[in-house]
């Protein structure tokens, strides 16, 4: 287990995390005690998240909605291998809070590659970087990534807060079967967990039969997905298909105002003219965080269990999904299968500026 743990980067030491959560406070005019009451307020009403992520350009925009909201509190940032690699991963993480004024916010940095192979990064669909090939020389210092990694505060978070966090996985989920190893007990300490990845009908999108998050670390998906103890709820490739925005849509989002606009426009620059070829706007991340933020936007799911093929000379990576309740004492997850799309769209307008 120890090989296997320095194999991902993961430090043995640990350290008690001392990081504070910034609360948001609405920006109104209010005397000395207003602003104590919406402090308290905030406090008791917010949903706690951790974001587990890879970024990528539909990570940045996923955590741009989060952030946008006042009943969200952002616990931590957890970066990992996916994308790109994890150091560029980190890099564009800190762009992303850079662009939305929230560089406090604790980020961690994760795997820097699967569970058991050494493949560190996917196909380039966002640019080597992960941001569209299109570089910052002003991206904030690594050194406020902070010291301990990704797994550890992870563990320490829900301790911390056992039963009260939502956490939200848009990547490989290297680190949540980490997690899940080394304190078997995390995952029953979670409130809930919304993972984007894998399939239902076989279509992939870096394979013939695999999405990309899955395929990525496919043992690791298999472990959360098969042993994790609290409400999954699984968006999975098909539905971010089934789920694809029109064009003029994509066109009004892009011309909203704002620093995190500007950002988007950047660093999808040069790939919207390949993506434009394809019939719509397709999201996946963005489906995730808008389900865990407003669990209204889910629509449709199914109960199920579901296993992941491993050896497969063509199905590495596939999500085997038990239609017919075979395995009946299997972990059950929610398959979504159907998003409000107007609500989710509404949501993503207001995450920019006018």
């Amino acid at each position: 287990m120890s090989l296997l743990l320095q194999s991902v980067g993961l430090n043995l030491q640990v350290r008690e995390d001392q990081t504070n959560c910034e609360i948001k406070v609405s920006d109104v005019v209010m005397d000395n005690a207003q602003w104590q009451k919406q402090i308290v307020s905030s406090k008791m009403s917010s949903k706690k998240i951790m974001i587990n992520a890879d970024p990528g350009i539909d990570d940045a925009q996923a955590i741009f909605m989060a952030v946008a909201r006042p009943d969200i509190e952002i616990i931590s940032l957890h970066i990992h291998h996916g994308n790109t690699t994890r150091p560029n991963a980190m890099k564009n993480a800190l762009r992303i809070l850079q662009a939305c004024n929230s560089l406090k916010l604790p980020v961690f940095q994760g795997s820097d590659h699967a569970l058991m192979t050494q493949l560190v990064k996917g196909d380039d669909y966002f640019g080597t970087d992960g941001f569209g090939n299109a570089p910052d020389p002003n991206v904030p210092s690594l050194e406020l990534v902070q010291k301990e990694h990704s797994v550890w505060t992870m563990i320490e978070n829900v301790k911390k807060y056992p039963g009260q966090i939502t956490l939200v996985a848009m990547g490989p989920l290297t680190d949540l079967a980490l997690a899940h190893r080394l304190y078997p007990l995390f995952s029953q300490q979670l409130k809930s967990c919304y993972i984007m990845g894998g399939n239902y009908q076989a279509k992939g999108n870096i394979t013939r039969t695999a999405e990309f998050n899955a395929y990525l670390d496919p043992e690791a998906s298999k472990i959360v997905l098969t042993e994790f103890q609290c409400e999954i709820s699984l968006f999975p490739w098909e539905l971010c298909v089934d789920s694809g925005m029109p064009w003029d849509f994509y066109d009004k989002l892009r011309n909203k105002s704002g620093k995190e606009a500007e950002l988007m426009r950047v660093i999808e620059k040069n790939l919207t003219s390949k993506w434009k070829k394809k019939p719509s706007y397709v999201i996946c991340d963005e489906l995730a965080m808008a389900g865990a933020i407003e669990e209204s936007t889910v629509k449709e799911f199914k109960h199920v269990s579901l296993d992941v093929e491993l050896t497969g000379q063509f199905t590495r990576g596939q999500f085997v999904i038990d239609w017919d309740n075979r395995c009946k004492d299997a972990v059950k997850i929610r398959l979504v299968t159907k998003m409000n799309m107007d609500r989710v769209m509404e949501m993503l307008l207001d995450t920019y500026g006018n």
